[in-house]
């Protein structure tokens, strides 16, 4: 162990003639674990230290030629500062102070104990090495300084303009300037300056190509200038591009970022008559360093409080109300004024409310982003309808969306939700509208079908009362009247189901059911028009949750339209079938989807499918994108409305409404909805 340490003792450098001498000093420093190299010339000496570093140099004054410490005079001459011990044979007063004066920082006179120059060689080069890293402290103690006060400024202006006292104060200089390179890259712009001649200032801009500062930036090559106006390095064609007021001396360093050049930062004096040393340029390089990644990290923080503030702003200003949720949709990270507004909430206390307090169907908002337990974006935005609960214990229709907000490794979740109150109104308003339009049109072709059983009953009340009757007669026109009262009772009671509003509820219900009942009320202007019907399916299907009479209505309207595209006659096929989540449908790409839940995520659940076809004239390819418009019609009666309103109930009951049309061979309309769970 001790051998392993005292390979890294030191190095030393041994200027000795005599061979005794130099082979007892090799010995004793060896075994004391130095390295030593012998010279004895003292041009190769001084290269060999200027070229390597060395911790001790061994000086033999013994010599006559090196008695008069020629030697160590031209050792100091070139620059050595590397501590030498000097081994004399004798030495006065006068001889040990000129030494010292020369540099040396201790003496042996021979004979010496090889313990004796043991011990002198391991102060030095450990009191060489104290004092080396004690310079190193106070070397980078005010870099260190700088670069906290530097790095802990964020607004970019007030950076700037403390880089330039930095500048000065370090420097003491007279004037300092920083100059950035603007976007275009063709010229550099004071930013911050102190103490420079009128009228530069802050904002003034010099071309890049014919500039001290501009041959900096674009050179990435520091320069200093001194008294007498010379560039170090040497660069003859600058000269006289400096301010020619008093300068006695400047220094001009690039501002690099990395591989980027941000700027120049310029220092100058103008009353002192000390030039800047390569020191001071070094110092003005460290703090061009530190002050391209404060630069950089002011910028970087400006931009990102720049968005922040933009998004605040977004966030809001929005007429939607918005919230930000945790993961796990547990608790309210945000939220904008617009919700405050709705909710009635104030912002602190929103903070604190859980989610589910203001959506109570908050599991069916969340279901859209999550699948399997995991979390996915969807590929469409849905708006699923639902409720907002107040402040006042009011719920609000609203009209909500989820989606995912990627940030620190999380997946938050944004949810965007509007007031829908006017929207369901008009909605409603709509539907009542086309009710009542249906409703005429089923009055017109029910009008057969009610006249006869009252022509019946006019006949039956005729004979009665014109023609004395036996009782089993006028039991038999009674019982009559009866049957055909009990039939436009019936008629009668159908059209009102239709056309009456309806409080009922999403609850399962049977799609055969609804199409049999919507079936049974046409089937007079079915046969009337020489349509035939063709059923398909199978008879058991599993339960949809729905509105009965909203269904209702949706059927009958696509099986109106497929007759009035029949006018001479034609088939009507229903059909009525399963699908499972996984079965592929072959038919999807002739379809054109226009609601509903068309491509979310995940896949439409295990769903029931009507399909309602016609063998009428078709719809052009132009006008299938439109049919579902509101007030969009291709006849020359109707409100339009039919398919509109059609449209509206399949998306609430979280379905799909597709269609396929070919000129002169007829139009299938198909709905997907999802089976009850």
């Amino acid at each position: 162990m001790s051998e392993t340490k005292q390979k890294h003792v030191g190095r030393v450098l041994l200027l000795a003639v005599d061979p005794a001498l130099r082979s007892s000093c090799t010995e004793t420093l060896r075994k004391a674990g130095f390295a030593v190299l012998h010279q004895w010339s003292v041009e190769t000496s001084a290269r060999v230290l200027v070229a390597n570093t060395y911790d001790l140099v061994i000086l033999d004054l013994t010599d006559p030629a090196q008695a008069d410490m020629t030697t160590l005079a031209q050792l100091r001459e070139r620059g050595v500062d590397t501590p030498i011990l000097l081994i004399s044979a004798e030495t006065t007063v006068a001889h040990a102070s000129r030494a010292m004066r020369f540099g040396a920082r201790g003496m042996l006179l021979l004979p010496f104990a090889p313990e004796e120059l043991k011990s002198i060689a391991l102060d030095l080069v450990a009191e060489r090495r104290a004092a080396r890293s004690r310079d190193r402290v106070a070397a980078l103690r005010p870099a260190l300084r700088v670069g906290q006060r530097l790095l802990g400024e964020l607004d970019l202006p007030r950076l700037q303009e403390q880089i330039i006292e930095t500048v000065r104060a370090e420097l003491d200089a007279d004037r300092a300037s920083l100059m950035l390179l603007e976007d275009d890259g063709l010229w550099l712009r004071i930013v911050a300056c102190s103490g420079l001649p009128e009228p530069i200032t802050v904002g003034h801009r010099s071309p890049v190509q014919q500039s001290l500062s501009g041959f900096v930036a674009t050179h990435r090559q520091s320069l200093r200038i001194d008294d007498n106006g010379i560039v170090s390095p040497p660069a003859t064609n600058l000269q006289g591009k400096l301010f020619e007021d008093q300068i006695v001396s400047a220094v001009c360093v690039p501002v690099l970022a990395g591989n980027r050049v941000l700027g120049v930062l310029t220092a100058a004096k103008v009353l002192s008559g000390t030039p800047f040393s390569e020191a001071d340029q070094e110092l003005l390089l460290l703090l061009a360093a530190q002050a391209a990644i404060a630069i950089e990290n002011a910028r970087l923080y400006t931009q990102v409080a720049e968005s922040e503030a933009r998004y605040r702003a977004l966030l809001q200003h929005a007429t939607d109300a918005v919230l930000l949720l945790d993961e796990a949709g547990s608790s309210i990270l945000d939220a904008n004024l617009a919700l405050e507004q709705l909710s009635g909430y104030p912002s602190q206390d929103l903070m604190t409310l859980s989610p589910d307090v203001l959506f109570p169907d908050l599991a069916t908002l969340l279901a859209a982003v999550r699948y399997n337990g995991q979390l996915h974006q969807p590929l469409e935005q849905r708006e699923i309808e639902t409720v907002l609960r107040t402040r006042h214990e009011q719920t609000l229709p609203v009209a909500a969306s989820v989606s995912l907000v990627p940030h620190a490794g999380q997946q938050l979740l944004l949810v965007i939700a509007r007031e829908i109150s006017e929207r369901q109104r008009i909605s409603q308003q709509m539907v009542q509208a086309e009710k009542l339009a249906a409703l005429g049109r089923l009055s017109a072709s029910l009008a057969h079908e009610i006249n006869n059983p009252l022509q019946a009953i006019h006949n039956s009340v005729h004979l009665m009362r014109s023609r004395p009757l036996t009782e089993e007669k006028r039991q038999i026109y009674l019982s009559m009247t009866q049957d055909e009262i009990e039939r436009l009772i019936s008629i009668v009671q159908r059209m009102l189901d239709f056309y009456r509003p309806t409080r009922e509820g999403m609850r399962p219900v049977e799609i055969n059911d609804i199409l049999d009942a919507v079936l049974t009320l046409i089937e007079n202007q079915v046969h009337t028009q020489g349509v035939r019907i063709e059923r398909e399916g199978a008879p058991r299907l599993p339960r949809i949750f729905a509105i009965s009479n909203h269904m209702k209505q949706v059927c009958f309207n696509l099986i109106f339209n497929a007759l009035e595209a029949m006018p001479d006659g034609g088939i009507l096929s229903v059909r009525a079938y399963f699908i499972d989540a996984d079965a592929p449908d072959t038919d999807d790409a002739s379809y054109i989807a226009v609601s509903g839940s068309q491509g979310r995520q995940p896949p439409l659940r295990p769903a029931v499918v009507v399909e309602i076809s016609d063998t009428g004239t078709g719809i052009a390819a132009a006008d299938l994108p439109k049919i579902f418009e509101p007030f969009y019609t291709t006849r020359t009666k109707g409100t339009g409305l039919g398919l509109a309103v059609s449209y509206s109930i399949i998306e609430q009951h979280h379905g799909e409404l597709a269609v396929r049309s070919e000129i002169g061979r007829g139009t299938t309309f198909r709905m997907k909805l999802p089976v009850a769970e």
